[in-house]
């Protein structure tokens, strides 16, 4: 199959085509016709988002209303990241090459081993390795390897779910990447490996302005990235994670839009779908204000909940307990834990800003947050509290 194209025209078409939905009468019929289950189209989707004629609470109850039956039902995944250096540039990141404000750490394999360890015992079934990006040459070469290794550590510990997040690779590394991951006979990857990789913005000009032009920073192609996921899928990965990180760019419907665009073409080519929600959050030396406000968010979060129902929304602990748990009944992830490198403890973690890639709001320990759910009467999927069997 071809690989996703962004019509970045097409998509303000639909855009435009929204806000005059949005503004009209027919966007009460919109969402009565939401309500009864209908299929809409993406304009009509993005129309709710914009109406200031359907209250909030009204899609959220939407939303909630037509998850499927059978009571809460969440899955959870922790980050682990294995470094806090890249080569990109991307200003909005604490991350980021040129920020001299960071404390740059490195976990080696055996720490990284230790870390999985840990996260197993505290009942963590599924995990979320992440690195930076890197230049072309020995040191990407040697970063990717490394997250290979974990990748298999996780593996053999008996994690179910294993997500990478590494950046955008080449069909080469991909090679290097899954090395000794077990196959299905059609060549598809058997465990449930996901590819990360978060366009963080739709629109090429908002791209360009927060990730770079330069040629050699390794996150500044705007195409190479967006088809990631068709090279993890012709490398025989089967699930995929986009995301759009809130705030960045102003026009939330024109991300929407795309978002819901590229989830489709993902679904065509059989792929499953997560789908990050992030919000611009503070990070070290940064001047980036926070994202979206609460209500916009929840508006998105209920607008995608019931637009894209074979995706899985994720919401992180850069959101504050109310929030979480406001969302809750329309999302399919919860994932706390810490962007440090190798943060956790048997009871804890380090949450500290000047070596972490961005602020998380919640610092309470993973089985305090997923504790609090559970009593509730949910079930969560790839944990296994202590004491539970």
């Amino acid at each position: 199959m071809e690989r996703f194209r962004l019509d970045a025209e097409s998509v303000a078409a639909a855009r435009r085509r929204a806000a005059v939905l949005a503004s009209s009468a027919t966007v009460a019929a919109i969402a009565r016709r939401a309500a009864g289950g209908e299929t809409l189209a993406d304009d009509e989707l993005a129309a709710l988002l914009l109406s200031d004629r359907v209250a909030t609470d009204e899609l959220v109850a939407l939303a909630r209303d037509r998850r499927r039956p059978g009571g809460l039902r969440l899955e959870t995944f922790s980050p682990l990241y294995l470094t806090n250096e890249c080569d990109a540039e991307c200003l909005m990141c604490g991350m980021r090459r040129t920020n001299a404000e960071l404390v740059r750490e490195t976990a080696d394999g055996a720490t990284a081993e230790t870390q999985l360890d840990v996260l197993h015992r505290r009942g963590l079934r599924a995990i979320a390795l992440l690195t930076g990006e890197y230049h072309h040459g020995p040191f990407r070469q040697t970063m990717i390897a490394r997250a290979a290794d974990a990748l298999r550590a996780a593996l053999a510990r008996g994690f179910v779910h294993v997500l990478v997040n590494i950046g955008a690779l080449d069909a080469p590394e991909y090679e290097t990447l899954l090395a000794g991951v077990p196959r299905r006979p059609d060549g598809r990857v058997d465990p449930r490996v996901t590819m990360c990789t978060f366009q963080e913005t739709y629109d090429p000009g908002v791209y360009a302005r927060f990730m770079g032009t330069n040629g050699e920073n390794p996150r500044s192609d705007f195409e190479r990235r967006l088809s990631n996921f068709d090279r993890a899928c012709d490398a025989g990965m089967w699930v995929a994670n986009p995301g759009v990180l809130l705030g960045l760019n102003p026009d939330v419907a024109f991300e929407v839009l795309a978002l819901v665009a590229h989830v489709r073409h993902l679904r065509r080519r059989g792929m499953e779908v997560y789908v990050s929600l992030p919000r611009l959050r503070k990070a070290s030396g940064t001047f980036h204000p926070a994202g979206i406000g609460d209500d916009l968010l929840c508006r998105v979060v209920a607008v995608l909940s019931f637009g894209l129902p074979d995706a899985k929304l994720v919401i992180s602990t850069r959101e504050p307990p109310a929030m979480q748990q406001r969302l809750l009944p329309l999302i399919g992830v919860l994932t706390p834990g810490s962007p440090g490198v190798a943060p956790y403890t048997e009871t804890g973690a380090r949450f500290a800003l000047e070596a972490s890639q961005f602020e998380v709001l919640d610092h309470r320990p993973i089985e305090a947050i997923l504790g609090e759910i559970l009593a509730r009467g949910a079930t969560i999927d790839c944990y296994q509290p202590a004491g539970a069997g």
